[in-house]
C-alpha cells in the first residue's frame, strides 16, 4: 500500500491473478469454442432431422453396449499395475467410471487425479504412486495410437500438412517412448541417484518424493506388466475403432475400416490438445474434420459429429454418476483443486 493509502500498482488485482492460475482452462475453452463454432457453421438443420429419423437405433444400442468393454479392460489392466496392493476390481472399475464423470463436467480430463485420489485412500498409499501406474497406461495408450497411425495413415490419402503433422507427433511420441525404455532397463541405477541426491527445486523434491514413494507402496512395474498395459491398450484401441465404426453404420455412412481406424486415430490425436469437459468441440471437430478428409460433405460430417459425441460421452457419463453415488466418496471430497495436496505431500 502506499502513503496515500491506495492500492499498489505493483500488486495485481484479484481478477488478473485469477487469469494468471487459471491460463490453462482458458485456452482449453477456446479450443472448444473454436471446435464447437466450426461444426456448428457447417451444420445443416434439415439434414441433420432427415439423418436422425433414418439412424437405425437397434445399431447405437450395441454400440453403446460394446463402448462398455474398453473400461472393464482398463480395469483389469489397472488392477494388475497396482499389485501386490490389495484392492477388489469392483472398485477399480468404480474408480474409472467416476474419474469419467469428473472429465466429462470438468475441464483438463481433471478425471485422472479424481480415481487416483480413490485408489490411494482405499489402498492407504500415495496419491503420487497410483500416479506412476497410471503413467504407464497412457504411455501404453501412446503407443497404441502410434501403431494405429502408423497401420492406417500410410495407405491414406492425406493432405500434406496433416501427413506433416502427424509424421511429427509420432516421431515425438516415439523419442519419448525410446527414452522411457532406456531409463526403465536402468531403473535401478536412476532410482538409487535419485534417491540419493537432494534436489533444490520444488518440481525435483515432488519427482523425487513420486519414485521414493513408489517403492515404499510396494508398486514393482515389470516388464511383463508393460506387456500387459501394452496389449490390453491394442484391445481398447481397436475395440473403440469398432464403436465409431458402429456409429457411422448407424448413421449410414459405410468407411472402410481403415479409414474408420484413420478417424479413430485423428480425433484421439487432438484429444491430446488441452480440452474442455468432456472434449466437447475438439471431439466434435476432429470427428467431422476427419470424416471431410475421406469425402463425407461437411454438413452430414458435422451433424455425425455432433449425434456421435452424444452417444459417445453421455452413457459413461451417466454410469460414472451412478459409480459416484453408491461409492462412499462425495462429490466435493473428490475435487480435483482440492486433492491436488494428496499428490504433494
Amino acid at each position: 500500500m502506499s502513503g496515500t493509502g491506495r492500492p499498489s500498482s505493483r500488486a495485481p488485482s484479484r481478477s488478473l491473478r485469477y487469469l494468471r492460475s487459471h491460463w490453462l482452462d482458458w485456452v482449453a475453452y477456446a479450443i472448444s469454442l473454436a471446435g464447437l463454432t466450426y461444426v456448428i457453421w457447417n451444420l445443416h438443420l434439415p439434414q441433420l432431422i432427415d439423418d436422425l429419423l433414418h439412424v437405425t437405433w437397434w445399431v447405437v444400442a450395441v454400440a453403446i453396449l460394446v463402448d462398455i468393454s474398453p473400461r472393464l479392460l482398463e480395469a483389469v489392466r489397472w488392477k494388475y499395475l497396482l499389485r501386490p496392493l490389495r484392492i477388489k476390481y469392483g472398485h477399480v472399475l468404480q474408480a474409472i467410471y467416476v474419474g469419467t464423470l469428473y472429465s466429462g463436467i470438468l475441464p483438463l480430463s481433471a478425471g485422472e487425479l479424481v480415481r487416483a485420489v480413490m485408489v490411494s485412500w482405499r489402498t492407504r498409499v500415495s496419491c503420487a504412486s497410483v500416479l506412476a501406474t497410471q503413467l504407464v497406461e497412457r504411455v501404453a495408450d501412446a503407443i497404441a495410437l502410434v501403431l494405429i497411425v502408423c497401420l492406417t495413415f500410410g495407405g491414406l490419402a492425406l493432405p500434406g500438412s496433416l501427413r506433416v503433422a502427424l509424421i511429427f507427433l509420432v516421431s515425438l511420441i516415439i523419442l519419448v517412448l525410446i527414452v522411457g525404455l532406456v531409463l526403465f532397463a536402468r531403473r535401478k541405477g536412476l532410482w538409487a541417484r535419485i534417491d540419493a541426491s537432494q534436489p533444490a527445486g520444488g518440481l525435483g523434491r515432488w519427482f523425487k518424493s513420486l519414485v521414493v514413494r513408489m517403492q515404499a507402496s510396494g508398486i514393482r512395474l515389470t516388464g511383463r506388466a508393460l506387456v500387459v498395459a501394452e496389449s490390453t491398450a491394442i484391445a481398447i484401441a481397436f475395440i473403440r475403432v469398432g464403436v465409431i465404426r458402429l456409429l457411422l453404420a448407424a448413421y449410414h455412412l459405410e468407411l472402410p475400416f481403415l479409414q474408420v481406424a484413420g478417424l479413430y486415430g485423428i480425433i484421439t490425436v487432438g484429444s491430446f490438445l488441452p480440452n474442455a469437459p468432456g472434449k466437447l468441440g475438439s471431439w466434435m471437430f476432429f470427428c467431422a474434420l476427419g470424416l471431410e478428409l475421406f469425402g463425407v460433405t461437411s454438413s452430414q460430417a458435422a451433424g455425425f459429429s455432433l449425434v456421435a459425441y452424444v452417444f459417445w460421452t453421455l452413457p459413461p457419463i451417466l454410469l460414472g454418476f451412478g459409480a459416484l453415488t453408491a461409492s462412499p466418496f462425495s462429490w466435493s471430497e473428490l475435487r480435483p483443486r482440492r486433492n491436488l495436496m494428496e499428490v504433494e505431500q
